[in-house]
């Protein structure tokens, strides 16, 4: 640890909670995130055992709320959701969601030119 190299003292607590992080992946966008174990638990216990991202784990509790239909279960709208992602994925777009916004990051330090980012969905062949 370079904290501990540099005479600092390092908690045990924090250093066993960095160590536990893992990579979780989106059951419908195939986003990868680093979460800590009892995160992933939290996200997976609130949707049937599969683990979302932010984005659309909002989007789930969104068409939970609209309640199209009938009223939809946590299954049925992640499944609606999971067919949207699917239907307009490439397949490299979390690589450029993630490029688009490290260039968003790079170019917030300060500079004067404004940046902008497209991020690209192509629509399914029918």
């Amino acid at each position: 640890m370079a904290a501990a190299a540099a005479g600092q003292e390092v908690t045990p607590a924090i250093v066993a909670a960095a160590e536990a992080e893992e990579w979780e992946v989106c059951a419908c966008c195939g986003l990868r995130e680093e979460c800590t174990p009892a995160y992933a638990a939290g996200v997976r216990a609130r949707y049937g055992g599969r683990w979302l991202c932010g984005l659309c784990g909002d989007a789930v509790g969104e068409e939970i709320a609209a309640g199209r239909g009938p009223v939809l279960d946590v299954e049925a709208a992640i499944a609606r959701h999971a067919a949207f992602c699917g239907a307009r994925r490439t397949p490299d777009a979390a690589e450029r969601l993630i490029a688009a916004v490290r260039r968003l990051l790079r170019n917030a330090g300060g500079k004067e030119e404004k940046a902008v980012v497209v991020v690209e969905f192509q629509e399914a062949a029918s």
